[in-house]
């Protein structure tokens, strides 16, 4: 009877083991928690500078590990254009003589791969001419972390130094872990975080000003929301990106009351999805003339029985129902990405 019983506890905890469990030497079975991953993409939208250009982006995270895989074809030939997230110059690409690019970017970096230095989730992407034209723009879907899933960013103590994970506070203190202030595990906020291949640690900061280069430890860099490039020194600039040629315009967006007159790139208003009227300063009837807009919804991603569903809400509405508003615009597959409840 005890052989039997040995035999059958055996089999139990090969089992466990194949289906990925940990088990603890001193007590039951404990599943431990791996980092939570995310894969996205986006196509982006050609501007007027160039309509005929096509691009589009791949972004995957899991913990400390990303990446970042920007392609566009039907550009100008042999061409440099410069890839840029959050108004900071990530990247730039030559294109061939038939008109295609990329741009590749890892947290490990090989080969000819760029430093990912910031979280792709949600990163706002603009391709830009050397002669400062936009050229494409888009959003990745996906969010950074957040407290409202009740996880933080937790430097947890590993075997090969500190590693960053995704833990509730009491996961974290049980194993030991630091909380960090940081939202995101990339770039790696943890002491200790390997540096990028290729030169020291450079921190792009935002400023009011523009973009700051400071020389920082990539702990540093995320707590301050920065971007960690893959750049020897701040001498020349490797956060400064080409200044846009295209001037503010007269962008009409649609509010309760009509149309609304704000300042905005072209890109920006078209994203937004308002009305260009022209270069110029917005002035009290610049908006006037046009037909009111369709519809003053936005799109409001609701809790549903099969997860998360988009539905066209007034802001306020959206409000009202515990939604989570994500902007002007008509509700598409992927508008929820990224909204959990």
């Amino acid at each position: 009877m005890q052989a039997s019983v040995s035999i059958v506890r055996n089999a139990v905890l090969v089992a466990l083991v194949a289906a990925g469990t940990m088990v603890s030497t001193g007590g039951p079975a404990e599943a431990r928690r791996g980092s939570s991953s995310f894969k996205g993409s986006a196509a982006l939208t050609a501007t007027s500078a160039d309509a005929d250009a096509r691009g589009t982006v791949k972004v995957g995270v899991k913990g400390d590990d990303g990446r970042f895989d920007l392609s566009a074809q039907r550009l100008d030939r042999k061409a440099t254009y410069e890839v840029i997230v959050g108004g900071v110059k990530i990247a730039t690409f030559t294109t061939s003589g038939g008109g295609s690019g990329k741009a590749r970017l890892r947290t490990r970096p090989r080969g000819r791969d760029g430093v990912l230095g910031f979280d792709p989730r949600s990163a706002d992407v603009v391709v830009r001419a050397a002669t400062g034209a936009d050229v494409l723009f888009g959003t990745v879907s996906g969010t950074t972390k957040g407290n409202d899933d009740g996880d933080v960013i937790c430097c947890v103590p590993d075997d090969r130094g500190t590693e960053c994970e995704d833990r509730t506070p009491a996961e974290c203190a049980a194993e030991g872990g630091i909380v960090s202030t940081a939202t995101s595990c990339v770039p790696n906020p943890c002491e200790g975080a390997t540096p990028p291949a290729g030169g020291d640690i450079v921190c792009c900061i935002p400023d009011d000003s523009g973009t700051e280069c400071e020389d920082r430890t990539q702990a540093e860099c995320a707590a301050q929301g920065g971007t960690v490039v893959g750049a020897n020194s701040c001498d020349p600039n490797p956060c400064a990106a080409a200044p846009p040629s295209d001037p503010d315009v007269q962008c009409c967006l649609p509010d309760d009351d009509g149309h609304e007159c704000e300042d905005r790139t072209p890109a920006e208003c078209a994203a937004q999805g308002g009305v260009n009227v022209g270069a110029g300063v917005c002035q009290p009837d610049a908006c006037a003339g046009l037909a009111p807009p369709p519809t003053a919804d936005v799109r409001c991603c609701l809790a549903d029985d099969s997860g998360t569903e988009c539905e066209d809400r007034t802001a306020a509405e959206c409000a009202a129902e515990g939604g989570v508003d994500r902007g002007v615009g008509v509700c598409a597959a992927n508008s929820c990405d990224g909204v959990t409840f």
